[in-house]
């Protein structure tokens, strides 16, 4: 009887420790995306300027510009968050915040690997492999020119 009990308490212990981490880990990627955003947006505004082909700040907001100039990939925001642009550091805040999840499901993997509970973990990957299909669904798309 106290053989089964204590295996219980450890269960306990095991899940504890994996939820502290996944909630830790998801409250700093949170608090650091928030934060790359923020000091985005305070750059933006103390320059009015967004680092790419708008004026100021009245024609992002009207729309007068082009977005075609703007970063979407990853080279071309990190690159702009290397020369301090205050869109491409918005946009790097924004990524970071996408990404947790994915960083979420593949913690969660090594979790359920680490306490031994393979179902789980194949189910984990499961999920993780359709948030990356997911992910590149969209350039799929636009290559067959659909999106």
């Amino acid at each position: 009887m106290t053989d089964v009990a204590s295996k219980e308490q450890k269960l306990s212990a095991e899940e504890n420790i994996s939820s502290k981490i996944l909630t830790i880990y998801l409250i700093w990627s949170v608090i650091i995306s928030v934060s790359i955003i923020i000091v985005g947006t305070i750059l933006f505004i103390v320059t009015g300027k967004s680092g790419y082909n708008m004026e100021n700040l009245n024609s992002l907001i009207t729309a007068k510009g082009s977005l075609s100039t703007y970063p979407f990939y990853i080279q071309s925001i990190w690159s702009g968050v290397l020369t301090l642009k205050p869109f491409a550091i918005i946009q790097l805040g924004v990524l970071i915040l996408l990404l947790t999840p994915f960083g979420r499901m593949l913690l969660q993997v090594f979790i359920f690997l680490y306490e031994k509970d393979t179902t789980f973990a194949i189910i984990a990957l499961v999920v993780f492999a359709i948030l990356l299909f997911s992910l590149y669904m969209v350039n799929i798309l636009e290559a067959l020119h659909i999106a």
